[in-house]
């Protein structure tokens, strides 16, 4: 009887190590927060430098990349265009064409970030543009961007409507 109760106690163990290893390999859930068909609306005209694909926002500001927090989340405005002489991209609405998740992705910094990248289009020009939010990619803390937190990022630059 003795031998058998250690053999449960054992086997309970043993479950409760599995289960907790297991919790840690389970990948993050990408938010379904932003669908295709939500609208990704410029407010204001911006300038991506003469010799760069784009510009970054952070805290409700427009950033320069040595200016970006790593620690915070941040989003990158870019053209699917190479590097050119600086161009204006005028206030107007993007649709988002799809949306992609990377939980391993490689921030502006160099750094590991989870990454959402809305593929956007203007009219005709399909896929043209991206807009890719990120948040540091910490060993226990992968986790994606939030609305909040990509509205926190583009402050009064965007605006985000979503469809459900």
């Amino acid at each position: 009887m003795r031998q058998l109760k250690i053999a449960i106690l054992l086997l309970g163990i043993l479950e409760l190590g599995a289960c907790h290893s297991r919790a840690k390999t389970v990948p993050v859930d990408p938010p379904q927060n932003v669908s295709s068909g939500s609208t990704l609306t410029l407010n204001q005209t911006i300038v991506i430098p003469d010799g760069s694909t784009g510009v970054h926002f952070q805290d409700t500001q427009l950033v320069e990349i040595a200016s970006i927090q790593p620690n915070y989340a941040y989003c990158k405005f870019e053209l699917n265009d190479p590097a050119g002489p600086a161009r204006n991209i005028e206030p107007q609405a993007f649709t988002v064409a799809s949306v992609d998740y990377d939980q391993e992705s490689i921030g502006s910094l160099g750094e590991a970030v989870s990454s959402t990248r809305m593929n956007l289009q203007s009219g005709q020009q399909a896929a043209a543009y991206h807009m890719t939010c990120m948040l540091p990619a910490g060993p226990d803390s992968a986790r994606f961007v939030t609305v909040y937190e990509i509205n926190g990022a583009l402050g009064n630059y965007f605006t985000l409507m979503r469809v459900y």
